[in-house]
């Protein structure tokens, strides 16, 4: 399973994270760029430090679960 976490600073300078679960595979660093300045100047997210004002990384986490047939 793979996440795309979305890294944005907010007015107090705190970082807030978006997630999209299961982002598609061949997303290019310009698309997430173009996505990510969409969301700042739609202001559709806000948090506790106020509005998201500005772009601080991104990055794709990759999980790996195991599961174990306990009797």
């Amino acid at each position: 399973m793979f996440t795309l976490e979305l890294l944005f600073l907010n007015e107090e300078g705190s970082t807030v994270k978006i997630s999209v679960d299961d982002p598609k595979a061949d997303l290019t660093a310009e698309e997430i760029e173009q996505a990510m300045d969409t969301l700042i100047d739609a202001n559709v997210f806000t948090s506790k430090g106020g509005n998201i004002i500005e772009k601080n990384g991104a990055r794709i986490i990759e999980r790996n679960v195991t599961e174990f047939e306990i009797a």
